[in-house]
Formats: C-alpha cells, structure tokens, sequence
C-alpha cells in the first residue's frame, strides 16, 4: 500500500463517522420544522440517502468489492440473497472414511425476513435503519459424491441444516447472532433391524458393510449465540492486514420443536457401548480468521488464513477439533486447502475421532 493509499485510509476512518453523524444532526435539526408531511418526509429521505452510500467496516460474509489492500467495506446489509458459511468444493479424504478422494461440497445461503416492519418498528423508537437489528433465514447443507469409488458412483447427503436468527450489530465493528436451528443428516435408518437389511444390501452388491452407516438418522435441535468481530490488525505484529474473530455456542434440546428427541448413537450400530451425546463433542467454537494485504500478492495471493477450534459444551475441553485452512488467489482460481483432527468429520461419525483433509475451491465468503 503506498503512502497516499494509507493517508486515504485514516482520512476515511476519521471522516466516515463523522459524515454519518453531522447527516443524522441536520436531519433531526431541518426536518421536523417542516409543515408539509410530504416535504418532511422527503428530507429525512434526503439525508437517509446520504448514510447508505456511506461505507462501514465489513465482517462476516457481507458484501465486498474485493481486494484493495484496505479493510473491506460493506454499503450496509444486503436485503437479497448472500451466503452465510463458506461455500466450497473440494478434493476430500478421512481416515475414518475409504481410502480415496471423493468430490464434498458445501452450500450455505441466507436471506432477510420481513425487514421493512423491523425497521418500522425501531424507527418508532428512533432506532435508525442502519443500526436496527436483521431478521435472517438461512439453509446450510453438505454432500458428498464418491465418484469411481462406489458402485453408482452415489451422492450421499450429510448434512441439512435450516436456521432462524437475529443478527445485531455493535457499532459495525462486530455483530451477535441469536437464533434457533436444526442439524441432522436426512437420513431413515433409526432401527437395528432396517440398520441389518442395509449391511446385508451392501453385502449382496459386494460392497464393504460399514457403507450402511451413511444411511443411519441423525438429528437435533438447537438454540445458538456467535459473536463476531473484526480487528484492524494483523494476525502476525510484523504483517499488515485484518483479524476477524468468532465465537459460537450451540445447546443441542432434549426435546426440539422440528426434531424432538435428538437421534445420536445407538449401541445396536456396534461402535462401542454406552450414550454418546453430542454436546460432549460439539457445541463451543472459536476461530480466528486473518485477511493479508495485497502486498503479499506474488503470482498468488494469500487471501486469508484461518484457524479454528471446537469442543463440547457438556464437558469443555475433554473431546477437541483443531483445524486450519488457507484459501488463495492462483491465477484468478480461488484455491483452497483445509485440514482437520478431531470430531464431527460427519453427522454420522460426530462422536469418532479421525484426521481429515480436503483441496478445492471455496466460491463466496
């Protein structure tokens, strides 16, 4: 970045909150004296315009212009479709799993519910656009297709998982997320005797027994708390760039509203005996994400590097997954690699400890 870019970025630090506040001041100092409802109306319009073209600091998976070497910004919160996780393809392998590459992929989209009424309702309280809270729907799922390495070569489904949150934010430096959600697998098997009829399916076609685990139920309900937050420093002291912190619980229910009774292990699939709940491995989660700057842009740009660690909340710290991944620029190709060991490799196996790893793509952040 040269030293005008820099002088650009602390006038634009300096000056954006000090526009977005003198906007708000010669609103509420004009408008309300004009007599005509029509007219009054239109100058509070006059002055909201000039806000939402004001850029903010962007955390999270909002909008972006890309790479300029200066935090990315964000107009405000997009009121169409988004993604919400990572969304990803990738080249993967668990040691769990059969010994070969298969073809995962991950979609994750959101979009905002009934916004005109929220900001109604807060405008009544004189809670600005900008500031009101977002009511957001989203759908996050995963598959996985074992081609050349199964008979039919089968798209196997891993993961469904609808949510309902609320997204506040905190001076658009960070933001809570308050919601309810449900996980499970969409798979049948909930039996020892239909569990039996699969084994001996995959038996009759000459195919390891163990692949009728893909078809065992999995399921829960949950009410979750993240917290996000973005630091304009550099992961490193000696590199320049951005820090994003994140901060997830999740209680899994005894008793949900859309699962009930949640479907966790059972001792008829004769891995071990006793219960295996899913909060003893799942449900706290912390991750560091750290955007680099353009200056370390060769013939590929390092985009982010990322870090992350889980455990449960029923028994904190006793069952852990650590994993790190790095996605990058190579030739315009948004080139991504991960790694992972520890739990949750799928929601079948959530409960097995193994080493995983994947090569890929992730499209939007």
């Amino acid at each position: 970045m040269t030293k005008i870019s820099n002088l650009l970025l602390v006038l634009a630090i300096i000056l954006v909150p000090n526009q977005l506040k003198a906007a708000q001041d010669q609103a509420y100092t004009q408008c309300p004296a004009i007599a005509s409802d029509v007219a009054r109306l239109a100058c509070f319009d006059s002055y909201a315009n000039i806000a939402t073209k004001v850029p903010m600091p962007n955390i999270g998976n909002e909008s972006s212009e890309g790479r300029s070497g200066v935090a990315p910004v964000i107009e405000r919160p997009r009121e169409g479709l988004s993604s919400h996780e990572p969304n990803k393809m990738l080249a993967r392998m668990d040691a769990n799993d059969i010994n070969n590459l298969y073809m995962d992929a991950n979609l994750s989209l959101k979009h905002p519910l009934m916004t005109p009424v929220i900001e109604a309702v807060f405008d009544s309280f004189g809670i600005t656009k900008l500031q009101s809270p977002r009511l957001y729907m989203a759908f996050s799922s995963r598959f996985s297709q074992y081609i050349g390495t199964r008979g039919s070569s089968p798209v196997v489904p891993r993961r469904y998982n609808p949510e309902l949150f609320v997204r506040v934010w905190d001076n658009y430096e960070g933001y809570w997320d308050i919601g309810y959600g449900h996980e499970s697998n969409g798979q049948q098997i909930n039996n020892q005797q239909s569990f039996e009829l699969e084994e001996q399916n995959f038996r009759d076609k000459n195919e390891p027994e163990f692949f009728a685990r893909d078809a065992i139920s999995r399921g829960w309900d949950y009410v979750s708390l993240d917290w996000t937050k973005q630091w304009q420093t550099g992961f490193l002291p000696s590199l320049p760039g951005f820090t994003t912190t994140h901060f997830e619980y999740r209680h899994f229910l005894s008793d949900g509203l859309l699962q009930g009774a949640p479907e966790e292990y059972n001792e008829w699939e004769r891995q071990g005996s006793g219960v295996k709940p899913r909060d003893q491995y799942d449900g706290l989660k912390f991750s560091m994400q750290y955007l680099l700057p353009e200056e370390l842009c060769l013939i590929a740009c390092f985009d982010r590097i990322e870090i992350m660690h889980k455990t449960g909340s029923g028994d904190v710290f006793a069952n852990n997954t650590n994993s790190i991944e790095l996605t990058t620029s190579l030739f315009g190709i948004p080139f991504h690699i991960w790694a992972q060991s520890g739990y949750n490799s799928d929601l079948v196996d959530y409960y097995d400890y193994t080493n995983s790893w994947g090569i890929g793509v992730e499209f939007t952040r």
